[in-house]
């Protein structure tokens, strides 16, 4: 299995591709719902690890690049593009998000223990479902309407509490 290269299609869930995730050991990360039986399949015939939490993702595998090399030097962030190809703009990706994951795997060793790891090389987002929180409704007709000077006063507050 050692250094071959693979891309898997499906849903992406805690994508930390733009920065490394630092809750532990600094690391790029993306759990990739699988969608199919034949993306299941090959997940399986790699020797990865599939998950399956019950909370949301259904069966799901988590492709990471460390942050650190064994030696001390940095690796570079995953590549990161759009559905035509194009440089990534820095949109945090929300989850849900459709993306085609592109990894390489390895065999490792560790503590008596062996297995096989995914690397994280690329993400192309197909179609984003953006990060944040949106709180926005549609517009109801008929409905209730607050005068214009409250309005802006709301946006306002709302704007100062975004964290972002």
């Amino acid at each position: 299995m050692s250094n071959s290269i693979h891309i898997i299609s499906g849903n992406a869930h805690w994508a930390s591709v733009l920065a490394p995730n630092v809750k532990y050991d600094p690391v790029y990360s993306i759990d990739v719902e699988l969608l199919d039986d034949d993306s299941k399949s090959m997940v399986e015939s790699l020797g990865l690890t599939i998950k399956n939490k019950g909370d949301g993702r259904n069966d799901f595998v988590t492709i990471k690049r460390k942050l650190m090399k064994n030696d001390g030097d940095e690796r570079p962030a995953p590549i990161i593009k759009d559905s035509a190809n194009n440089a990534w703009d820095d949109k945090l990706i929300g989850n849900g998000s459709k993306v085609n994951v592109k990894f390489g795997t390895y065999d490792w060793t560790y503590a008596g223990k062996s297995g096989v790891g995914a690397d994280l090389m690329a993400v192309q987002v197909v179609d984003l479902v953006p990060y944040g929180n949106d709180s926005n409704f549609e517009s109801v007709d008929d409905g209730y309407v607050v005068s214009a000077v409250h309005t802006e006063d709301v946006v306002r507050q709302e704007e100062a509490r975004a964290p972002f």
